[in-house]
């Protein structure tokens, strides 16, 4: 059970038995704090002198913050040759985004997991023929918060797939569409060399951001 100063550090839903999501928006100015804690619990914080932007620097120890709030003791986050990021010791799944100075990040003990959260613009009205397919196009209309839906769910699905030969528009497909607005479901599609894997999606509106996310049971 979390305690209540970390209920209070970040959101966290149930997306299944197996599946919590935390999101939170990140402190910055809290950035020698977490610094040392981190460095208490063990992580590795070598890769923090290769960051010189001090934003991303707080970013970095944040997500790194609610890993440890979250897991077993000195779990850390480790990346393969694509950079997809995953447990150092845990056999977890682990999926991580981060937009507009907030983060989530989506852990599951049975199944490869994808989140994604994206800050909702008007600027994504302009660019939709870029990720989305001419099938997807028809369906959709101009709305900012409708396109992002499309966008994240898509990212949530790149996220999973974890490798970079594979592009949102050509190689990823939004079927079954369905939002009330404050939540919805897809059916996401990934299509890579000649292989169709299809993926159960649920996104929900939190403030000015889409957060999507895969759903497995």
């Amino acid at each position: 059970m979390l305690n209540s100063y970390i209920k209070d550090m970040f959101e966290s839903f149930q997306i299944s038995p197996s599946n919590s999501i935390h999101t939170a928006a990140v402190e910055y100015d809290r950035m020698e704090e977490m610094f040392h804690f981190l460095v208490k619990k063990g992580v590795d914080m070598s890769h923090l002198q290769n960051i010189s932007n001090d934003k991303r620097k707080a970013e970095w120890l944040f997500i790194r913050e609610i890993i440890c709030k979250t897991m077993p003791a000195k779990e850390d986050i480790i990346y393969d040759e694509h950079r997809k990021p995953t447990f150092k010791l845990s056999d977890s799944f682990l999926s991580i985004s981060h937009s507009n100075e907030r983060v989530a990040i989506s852990i599951d003990d049975k199944y490869e997991t994808g989140v994604d959260l994206q800050f909702i613009t008007d600027k994504i009205v302009r660019i939709k023929s870029k990720f989305l397919n001419k099938t997807e196009q028809r369906l959709t209309g101009q709305n900012p918060t409708e396109l992002t839906c499309y966008w994240s769910i898509k990212e949530a699905l790149f996220k999973i797939y974890g490798k970079k030969d594979a592009f949102l528009k050509e190689n990823f497909e939004v079927q079954a569409f369905k939002f009330d607005g404050s939540m919805g479901s897809a059916i996401g599609i990934t299509r890579t060399q000649k292989k169709e894997k299809v993926q159960q999606m649920e996104f929900r509106k939190l403030g000015n951001y889409v957060m999507a996310y895969s759903v497995n049971y």
